[in-house]
């Protein structure tokens, strides 16, 4: 890099007030508890996701005890339970909250559970952390939020897209105004199908609750909420084969969206757009830090911006703006940044009180904006959008 470009970079680092995010500096290291202190974890859904992402992960923080595992196949909770040494395991909520004291309960099971599962551990006095979507229904999601706060408890929903460093980065770029006003921005995420479970395919699954929420939760969490929302939807293919890991493979009917296309409007004629579908060729490394291909997309009035990797994944956010046309890679680090990293997270900020940048105001407005999509593309029309969050989630 010659010295003028040197020059160029330290005034935009300097302009984004972002140099200690861009390896400027040595990486961060992983998150230390002085504390002594961990939130004890009560996991529920042992399926894929638990088994291969989210067991390990709360393993790995030095904030979590995972003292119970649940999930309505037994062998599942007691298998998972036998490998990594967890204590005790259930077949059934209501014997887990029964069972050994724990602070958080983790639920990884299937979609349309999880409002049930959500509710019944608030009741109990569990603190909940949801994989996405925190329920089906606003009127659900609502229910849960108003449980929670007339509870005094912690209440969180996947994904957790908001607390990666690019995320930050992107966030005070925008802020920092080096790229003009930001007018519009796209996202696309996709891929051939999760195989390995029928709901996926049915009412309450699908490629937008299921792929696309990560963009909805990016793209609100950077331009705003969203206040309408137009969408398409349908079924390319009729009929999938699914493979369970623990059955026999069999066909399913097709009865949730598995190609999507959502519109959202922000404030100030601010526009967005997210493309998702299990119609996508998944074939490609989607961690491989050397593809230049983007994910995601901001043009501003003096500026471009784009995102390198999925937002679930990301390794780099690339700038052009005037005065330096050519487009630069910012914002590398990955280390200690993984989309299952929800549950540590938030039992960090249990353990030593630092305020979560995730919200269930955040997720409940994430939940609305996807069903307002359905509601589109049923009735022909735009649709409002009610909820709000706050916002900016990244105070600069």
């Amino acid at each position: 890099m010659d010295a003028t470009r040197k020059a160029d970079r330290r005034g935009f680092l300097k302009a984004a007030g972002v140099a200690a995010l861009l390896g400027e500096t040595a990486l961060a290291q992983g998150p230390v508890n002085s504390t002594g202190k961990k939130i004890r974890v009560g996991h529920i859904g042992c399926g894929n996701v638990a088994r291969n992402a989210y067991v390990k992960a709360m393993l790995k923080s030095p904030f979590i005890e995972v003292v119970s595992t649940c999930d309505i196949i037994p062998s599942r909770a007691s298998d998972l339970a036998k490998r990594f040494n967890i204590p005790a395991n259930f077949d059934h909520i209501d014997k887990q909250l029964k069972g050994p004291e724990f602070d958080l309960l983790v639920n990884t099971t299937s979609m349309p559970s999880h409002f049930a599962v959500n509710r019944a551990a608030l009741e109990a006095g569990k603190h909940v952390w949801s994989e996405k979507p925190m329920a089906l229904e606003v009127s659900d999601a609502q229910k849960l939020v108003d449980l929670a706060r007339r509870k005094n408890l912690r209440l969180w929903g996947a994904p957790t897209c908001v607390i990666s460093p690019q995320f930050k980065f992107m966030a005070q770029t925008m802020a920092s105004g080096k790229l003009g006003k930001i007018y519009s921005g796209h996202a696309a995420y996709g891929h051939e199908g999760n195989l390995w479970s029928p709901w996926f395919f049915e009412k309450g699954g699908g490629s937008l609750y299921d792929l696309g929420v990560y963009n909805v939760t990016t793209l609100t969490g950077l331009l705003g909420p969203a206040t309408s929302v137009v969408g398409m939807y349908g079924v390319s293919k009729p009929v999938r084969t699914v493979k369970p890991h623990d059955g026999p493979p069999q066909d399913v009917k097709v009865t949730a969206d598995d190609n999507t296309m959502l519109i959202m409007e922000h404030d100030n004629a601010v526009y967005s757009q997210v493309q998702t579908g299990y119609t996508y060729f998944s074939g490609v490394d989607d961690k491989d830090a050397s593809r230049t291909d983007y994910t995601m997309d901001f043009a501003g009035a003096e500026g471009v911006m784009h995102l390198a990797g999925y937002d679930w994944g990301p390794h780099g956010v690339d700038i052009a703006y005037k005065g330096h046309r050519k487009l630069e890679r910012f914002c590398t680090e990955v280390e200690n940044y993984t989309w299952e990293g929800g549950p540590g997270y938030v039992a960090e900020c249990m353990v030593t009180g630092k305020t979560s940048l995730m919200t269930p105001e955040h997720a409940l407005h994430v939940l609305e904006v996807m069903n307002a999509c359905f509601e589109s593309q049923r009735t022909g029309r735009r649709v409002k959008i009610e909820s709000k969050f706050p916002w900016p989630i990244i105070k600069t």
